[in-house]
């Protein structure tokens, strides 16, 4: 079922844990936001410029696992 929004305010904040990466599976913090020359919000973070939408906030996950324990989980 697809729910329809019309609107959805993110709070994003310097200091946030944020995974990045082709698996969003590694975990960096926020340490600056910077908008570049088109207007568009990016987020600096120690693995480099990325930006602001095409990451997965860690606080907007159910239940919040890392992907070690995601994986530990699966073994079992």
């Amino acid at each position: 079922m697809v729910t329809k929004m019309k609107e959805y305010k993110l709070v994003v904040r310097v200091g946030d844990l944020i995974e990045v990466g082709r698996f969003r599976n590694l975990s960096t913090k926020i340490k600056k936001i910077e908008l570049d020359e088109n207007g568009q919000p990016v987020i600096i973070t120690s693995k480099g410029a990325k930006k602001l939408l095409s990451c997965r906030l860690s606080k907007l996950h159910p239940g919040s696992k890392s992907p070690k324990q995601i994986l530990m989980e699966k073994r079992k």
